[in-house]
């Protein structure tokens, strides 16, 4: 069996330190979105010493966190990061692909993610675990209700100061509304936490080992992203199958293809970027238009064309107009 070095863990022993810091910030409103960093010490422990050190260390951090602020916190942070960052740290160490790796992060990320909001919702709500995963649909409307009562006692706040009764109605119809939404619309929430997640940790793990002298595999700049002729194909199907679906009124699955559309919606829109993006790199090649400017003209262009962006996306999975693929004649060169 091999034996973990002094080295190994004297150096697991400060980053676990480092990352019950950060875990301290959980509960704290606006910086504890830092929390969402929690892994990257992990993931530079699994890459420079292995999958075994990198969970001692997230254990020893979640314990440190246990005694700090509450228990339910340092298993939150330990069950919703800790694994994924154990896991993407091995793969970075096994040379995995950085797709490979994102992908299987992303989707451990997700589903982390969902025991995370149940966790919270024990810490919030007081429940006990077992009876929230007994009653999960009942428990996440009775905490969307808490939401909305407390939303409604700041409207009568309001209207005591001189807003009109008829748009403070609005406001809080507007409101029920999206909370009956968001619970239709969590399955997608926690896919985009997860990947959302997977990819700033990557980033910011990538940049500090390429600091520290190590190099770690990139994924293609953001205007060369792209989908293979095997996943083109697929997207492709799933899109038609999905808009099928819809079309005959599917009841018994509104749901699911509500989330499964707007997944769809997300990969063209990225990709609607990714070529505006692409394109704009060219001008600025054949102009000389410094990288700042480039920037000005992406978040413009955004604003503007955010309602084509998916049609862009799309026009380019059938048409391959950055010609990327060189395979396919025509398209830009």
């Amino acid at each position: 069996m091999k034996r973990i070095n002094a080295r190994s863990i004297t150096e697991g022993a400060i980053l676990a330190a480092l990352t019950a810091i950060l875990g301290v910030f959980y509960n704290v409103p606006i910086v504890g979105i830092i929390t969402m960093f929690w892994p990257v010490p992990i993931i530079i422990v699994g890459y420079r010493n292995g999958f075994r050190v990198s969970i001692v260390a997230a254990f020893i951090a979640a314990i440190l966190i246990s005694i700090i602020v509450t228990p339910i916190v340092g298993i939150i942070l330990f069950v919703t990061y800790a694994i994924p960052g154990a896991v993407m740290g091995y793969m970075l160490r096994k040379r995995y692909s950085p797709y490979k790796t994102l992908t299987v992060c992303s989707l451990m990320l997700a589903v982390t993610a969902v025991l995370e909001f149940i966790l919270g919702l024990e810490l919030i709500l007081g429940i006990s675990i077992f009876e929230i995963v007994g009653n999960l649909n009942a428990v996440t409307n009775d905490y969307y209700s808490q939401i909305y009562n407390q939303a409604a006692q700041a409207a009568e706040m309001y209207k005591k100061f001189g807003l009109g009764e008829t748009e403070v109605k609005q406001v809080m119809e507007q409101m029920s509304a999206l909370l009956k939404q968001a619970t239709k619309l969590m399955p997608i929430g926690f896919l985009f936490a997860g990947i959302t997640g997977s990819y700033i940790n990557f980033k910011a793990v990538k940049l500090i080992l390429n600091r520290m002298g190590y190099k770690i595999e990139d994924i293609n700049r953001f205007s060369q992203w792209r989908l293979d002729k095997v996943n083109r194909t697929i997207l492709i199907g799933i899109t038609f199958i999905t808009l099928l679906l819809m079309y005959v009124n599917a009841q018994a699955a509104s749901d699911l293809l509500t989330n499964i559309w707007l997944v769809l919606m997300l990969v063209y829109v990225i990709l609607g970027l990714s070529v505006t993006k692409y394109f704009i790199e060219k001008l600025g090649e054949r102009y000389e238009i410094p990288a700042p400017v480039q920037g000005i003209m992406l978040v413009f262009l955004l604003f503007i064309m955010l309602g084509i962006l998916p049609y862009i996306g799309m026009f380019e999975i059938a048409a391959d107009i950055r010609r990327l693929d060189r395979n396919i004649h025509g398209g830009v060169r």
